[in-house]
């Protein structure tokens, strides 16, 4: 079984919560397919964190203030956050709604000590939950919206604040203060205002929050009240999207992709717009808003599934008609991809999609080579083997195009409408397309139609040749999975299985195993018009299959997204990848296998590395050939070029002999201006030489001046010190003198005191004795009466058992006198109930008689 690495993604999840972040500057972190992609601009490489089994999409994202860790949500049966460690990559922890009817979170924050994750809970419930997510622990959980038609878009903490927090939403701008396990509902600051649809929000400081609305009003709340509206143009009534602050003002992306500046202002109106520039002149809307660190970039992600880079920090220079706002790497798929080919003489891989577009990427340095974009749509495309043509089918026509210097140049059309499938032979001198239920073969360099494959019933969604170019194979939503013979084009072998609609199918390079894909969620192998085998892959509907062209290694790809490979020969074994967002809808493999390449409804293309033990062994016997260098470049082109090169040659050599001149005029007038200068100051420095000389005589002067004045100073000082010094020591006698005597007195003090103490401490023995004499006798007096009374105790205890032994004897006697005397009453009255009892029966037989 060969195993897959996720190696390159090209696209990005346009519809999540804030789907990229700056991790810092050369790093930023993006939603793309079922992963979180983080992507090194320098570097220009991807590390991915993977979603979760079972789980349906990225629904949001946020990173902590301190750049640690990520938290991504999934929609689920609960709906599930996973934080990762952005260092190690792994799992930290795993948190879930738990007893909720939502089954999503349509947004995330970190509080600013990055202990806290806030998450906006979706429909029904619209609860907003805050966890200690270190424990897992909830602390507090609200309902935030205010009827269940109302949507929730966006929760946030104050950037200094763990306790005070906003959401936002349809007709919903609340403020919480988070007390303990509690959320504490704050007044509104907007009062009895008629309510919005706020679409977002954001803290550019510590107390202001701006607020944008659906019909394009910017909202200011200050200190928790409302301070006011910035101003904007009458006629721009655009919804605000995004929001996001930086240290000069504010930032806006609105629905017509439009990115508004507003600056600070010291007066009433607080922000005022100072420019405005356009995405690309393409009226799509701005999803979200990030400001690097070192506020150098901002990056907008929009909703048609592009990053766009924009140099902030040079805002003041541009001008709004120029082209400021660039692609971050390079542009994507803005919908669904339709279809992906590969070719063999180069690194470079095709695809097309409904919008219009088609693409030539290089997998090796992971860079976009060519886009065009066309009148309509495309829905399939092959790539000729030799890197050099392509074939495409549009909604109107299939085209044959030459793939040039710049630029893909169509050279034949064929009237094919909506080719929902075209292949190249694998030697590029034919290929097949599909038209309804018909396949035509065409010559490749003559377009000549040399046969039509007829017998499918329904529309014809899989073509695959056999090595040798001899055989096609092809598959049908009619269940037909049919082996065509290229000599006569006569059909040599069949399976229909009309309770299946198949999507796609595979042969073995001899064309004699067919494997394929249906609705049915089982993928077969069929040989010898006959299903061998069939396996389902977890219940879930397969869309796609590829086959490695060494015939050892089986992928499918399924309607959730996933990847499947296969143990091959085929069995029940397989291993599963996360890849997209939404149903696969093409897979191709590079002519060497090392490469599987997937597109998906949800406009990205992935490349995954393919890693197995025998196909690599076997790389290794083979010779490698080098990747062809050569390109298509037509004579008018060349021609043009090389005018176009002598035209600027010649333009080089008169700006050469232009600025030669121009140079020896600029060295004639410096050696002018220095000539200039030289006298100029060289009279300057005469000046001020003797300036200078000047300054040191009167310095001398002053010197011996103030050494005189110095001196007498010095000698007033020196006799008042002698006369301070004569008075002091005379007082310090003084004091000595008196220090004695009260030595004198402290020392007979001391003696009286200690006659006092003495007394006083044999006065205090003696009558502590005599205490302890009197209440040792008082405690002897006290045990005797205590003995004593023990005594009588004991003596009365005696006293009353034997008086109650004898009431107890006596009661007993009693008892038994009163026993005889009442049983041998009962005896009379049984006596005497038994005589009448008698005497009644006698009565009786004398009545009755």
């Amino acid at each position: 079984m060969a195993a897959l690495l996720l190696r390159h993604y090209f696209g990005i999840k346009g519809d999540v919560r804030e789907p990229v972040c700056y991790v810092d500057e050369q790093t930023v972190l993006y939603a793309v397919g079922h992963n979180v992609c983080i992507f090194n601009l320098e570097q220009r490489i991807q590390r991915f964190l993977p979603g979760t089994d079972k789980t349906e999409e990225i629904t949001a994202l946020a990173v902590s203030p301190n750049k640690k860790f990520v938290a991504v949500a999934e929609r689920h049966d609960e709906g599930v956050i996973t934080i990762f460690d952005l260092h190690t990559l792994r799992r930290r922890r795993l948190l879930t709604a738990t007893g909720s009817n939502s089954k999503e979170f349509v947004s995330l924050c970190f509080s600013p000590d990055s202990k806290l994750l806030m998450a906006q809970g979706g429909a029904p419930e619209w609860n907003l939950t805050i966890w200690t997510w270190e424990t897992a622990k909830p602390l507090a959980t609200v309902k935030t919206a205010v009827s269940p038609n109302s949507v929730m878009y966006q929760c946030s903490f104050n950037p200094s604040d763990n306790h005070l927090i906003a959401v936002t939403g349809n007709g919903v701008f609340k403020l919480f203060k988070l007390t303990e396990s509690n959320l504490k509902l704050l007044q509104s600051p907007l009062g009895k205002r008629e309510a919005q649809n706020y679409l977002c929000h954001s803290w550019v400081s510590e107390e202001r929050l701006v607020v944008g609305t659906d019909t394009g009003d910017l909202l200011v709340v200050e200190g928790g009240e409302l301070k006011g509206f910035i101003a904007r143009s009458p006629a721009d009534s655009n919804s605000i999207e995004s929001i996001v602050g930086f240290s000069k003002g504010i930032v806006t992306g609105s629905d017509d992709g439009n990115l508004a500046i507003y600056d600070k202002t010291e007066d009433k109106d607080m922000y005022r717009r100072s420019k405005v520039f356009s995405i690309d002149n393409n009226a799509v809307k701005i999803r979200h808003l990030t400001v690097s660190h070192t506020e150098e970039q901002l990056l907008c992600a929009t909703e048609n599934n592009q990053l766009f880079s924009f140099a902030l920090s040079n805002v003041d220079i541009m001008k709004p008609e120029e082209k400021n706002i660039d692609f971050l790497a390079t542009s994507f798929h803005a919908g669904q991809v339709t279809g992906v080919d590969t070719c063999i003489r180069k690194p470079l891989v095709a695809t097309c999609g409904l919008d219009k577009s088609v693409r030539i990427w290089n997998y090796m340095d992971k860079t976009l080579d060519l886009t065009k974009f066309f009148n309509e749509e495309a829905h399939s495309i092959a790539f000729h083997p030799s890197g050099l043509h392509i074939l495409v089918g549009f909604s109107d026509k299939m085209r044959l195009m030459n793939i040039v210097m710049d630029d893909i140049r169509p050279f034949k059309e064929f009237a094919i409408k909506a080719c929902r499938e075209c292949k190249f032979s694998n030697g590029g001198h034919m290929f097949a397309a599909v038209n309804g239920n018909t396949i035509n073969i065409f010559a490749t360099y003559t377009c000549e139609n040399l046969g039509n494959l007829r017998g499918h019933n329904g529309k014809v969604r899989s073509l695959c040749w056999s090595a040798d170019d001899t055989m096609l194979t092809s598959c049908g939503m009619d269940g037909a999975c049919y082996e065509w013979n290229l000599k006569d084009y006569k059909r040599i072998g069949e399976n229909v299985l009309k309770s299946c609609n198949y999507t796609s199918c595979v042969c073995t390079p001899d064309g004699r195993t067919t494997f394929a894909v249906g609705s049915d969620k089982k993928i077969k192998e069929i040989s010898e018009s006959n299903i061998a085998k069939e396996f389902e892959a977890g219940g879930q509907l397969m869309t796609q299959v590829c086959l490695s062209h060494s015939g050892r290694m089986l992928f499918t790809g399924g309607e959730d997204g996933t990847v499947q490979s296969w143990k091959f020969p085929l069995s029940s074994e397989y291993q599963e990848f996360l890849c997209h967002s939404r149903a696969i809808t093409r897979m191709c493999i590079t002519y060497d296998d090392s490469h599987l390449f997937s597109v998906s409804e949800d406009g990205s293309l992935l490349i995954l590395d393919v890693r197995d033990k025998e196909v690599r062994g076997s790389k290794k016997e083979k010779e490698i050939l080098p990747f062809s260098e050569e390109i298509l470049v037509t004579k008018s082109d060349l021609e043009e070029k090389t005018a176009h090169m002598v035209d600027l040659k010649n333009k080089v050599d008169e700006l050469h002999t232009h600025t030669q001149y121009t140079i020896r005029l600029k060295e004639k007038e410096a050696k002018d201006k220095l000539t200039q200068l030289t006298e100029k100051y060289s009279s300057e420095l005469e000046g001020e030489k003797a300036r200078c000389e000047s300054l040191i005589t009167e310095k001398s002067e002053m010197e011996m001046e103030y050494e005189e004045k110095i001196k007498n100073i010095e000698e007033r000082h020196a006799a008042a010190v002698q006369q301070m010094e004569a008075q002091y020591q005379q007082k310090i006698m003084a004091e000595v003198e008196r220090y004695r005597q009260l030595s004198d007195e402290k020392e007979l003090l001391n003696e009286r005191w200690d006659e006092q103490n003495s007394l006083l401490v044999e006065s205090h023995e003696r009558l502590v004795q005599e205490l302890t004499d009197e209440y040792e006798y008082k405690l002897q007096e006290e045990q005797l009466a205590l003995q004593r009374v023990r005594d009588e105790k004991e003596e009365l205890m005696r006293e009353l058992e034997e008086t109650r032994k004898q009431v107890e004897e006596d009661a007993d006697q009693e008892i038994e006198e009163l026993k005889d005397k009442y049983e041998s009453k009962l005896g009379a009255e049984r006596e005497q109930h038994l005589r009448l009892k008698g005497e009644n029966g006698i009565m009786r037989k004398k009545f009755h008689a």
